[in-house]
């Protein structure tokens, strides 16, 4: 999958802020990547909130990689050149950029982890939340 740096740089501006610091569980520093359809969404959670970023793609390419947040982060922050390429194999995310770099992919057993998403019943009102607001707020 191919995406112009601008977007996925944004994505990750607008998501760093809810990964944890606090390194208690593997769970609390790891970001999921999962394309659905036209959508690439970012996921992470510290087990008492989750945070979802959703990005539009080009449909058909299909990626599902949880790695280290921070790691990910800090490389697509650094990343100079117009567009990244990432690509999954047995263990880890390659992404291409300025060179080709892996992450190791992070398992619960022997299946891939998946960041379990806090489910909010009775919803009564939706809204979105601009990430200038959220990091005032911190």
């Amino acid at each position: 999958m191919i995406i112009r740096i601008e977007d996925i740089r944004s994505c990750c501006a607008d998501i760093i802020a809810a990964v944890d610091n606090n390194e208690i569980s593997v769970v609390t520093e790891t970001l999921e990547l999962l394309t659905k359809g036209e959508y690439l969404y970012m996921s992470v959670t510290n087990r008492e909130y989750y945070a979802q970023v959703r990005m539009k793609i080009n449909e058909g390419e299909t990626i599902h990689a949880t790695v280290n947040a921070k790691q990910f982060l800090k490389l697509i922050s650094l990343m100079t050149t117009e567009t990244v390429e990432f690509k999954t194999n047995d263990n880890c995310l390659t992404i291409k950029g300025n060179g080709t770099y892996r992450l190791p992919l992070i398992f619960d057993g022997d299946n891939l982890l998946e960041i379990p998403v806090i489910n909010i019943n009775n919803v009564t009102a939706e809204f979105d939340v601009s990430s200038e607001v959220l990091n005032s707020i911190l």
